[in-house]
């Protein structure tokens, strides 16, 4: 009797995109970068301090991805300071392994204290995969709280809205919210106050995100790198980054000096 392979293959698997050649090369030199800011998050137990001109009319707020340090948007940082905003970071997420639930009232605890140190000035979210999943909950939870600053929108860089199939391939609870079917997941893509506030920067391959594409409702563009991590350290992605925001504040579209 012939037994047919996918049985063979254990249930949570069974819907895991299989790994393309074209992104082996692309893991390896994801990895290498990702390694980097693991082991410089590590050894450097510094708070980090905001960057760019305190009196910028536009300030930004980077919240990092799961498992990352605030170091890991520390590149994109200085690129976006030297385009001419303020930026500022989320030490107080750690590794960034709570629940998205938990962690958008951390990133609003940031975005208050901006507002209250710069009340004339816009504030923008940029956040890095989960780091975006966060900040559209924060966008979503403080449409319905008014009286509290709200953002301007948030550019979201390798988020994956809908999820990513290759969640069931790695451990640890805190990947389970990238379950494609997981409930925070769901509940967050029917929430679509946001999303005209919302826009998607991915990469030409994520090896973590296949398949990945830009939600319905959102606009957004594809960069011609690849990599999940990479593309956080790249001019192309930082200046999309730029122009995204730019847009989202009314700023604008070219610049003297983009982001080199």
């Amino acid at each position: 009797m012939r037994i047919p392979l996918r049985s063979l293959i254990p249930p949570r698997f069974r819907d895991v995109d299989p790994i393309d050649p074209a992104e082996v090369a692309v893991w390896a030199r994801d990895y290498a970068f990702a390694a980097r800011m693991h082991l410089r998050s590590t050894l450097d137990p510094t708070a980090p301090k905001a960057l760019g001109i305190p009196g910028s009319r536009v300030h930004v707020v980077c919240i990092p991805g799961v498992i990352e340090g605030w170091h890991f948007m520390e590149p994109l940082g200085k690129r976006l300071a030297r385009a001419g905003f303020a930026v500022h970071f989320v030490p107080e997420l750690g590794r960034n392994v709570a629940p998205v639930l938990e962690s958008a009232p951390i990133v609003g605890a940031v975005v208050d204290r901006v507002a209250a140190a710069h009340p004339h000035a816009s504030i923008v979210l940029v956040g890095h995969s989960k780091g975006g999943l966060i900040g559209k909950r924060l966008l979503v939870d403080r449409a319905l709280e008014p009286a509290k600053p709200q953002p301007a929108g948030l550019v979201t860089l390798a988020t994956p809205f809908a999820g990513s199939s290759r969640a069931a391939l790695l451990p640890g609870e805190y990947i389970r919210e990238f379950d494609p079917s997981n409930a925070m997941l769901t509940a967050l893509a029917a929430e679509r106050s946001a999303d005209a506030r919302i826009r998607v920067v991915l990469p030409q391959i994520d090896p973590h995100v296949p398949k990945n594409r830009i939600p319905d409702g959102m606009r957004g563009v594809r960069l011609r790198e690849s990599g999940h991590f990479r593309p956080l350290a790249t001019a192309e992605a930082a200046r999309a980054i730029v122009a995204a925001i730019d847009e989202l504040t009314g700023a604008p579209a070219s610049r003297d000096a983009p982001p080199a």
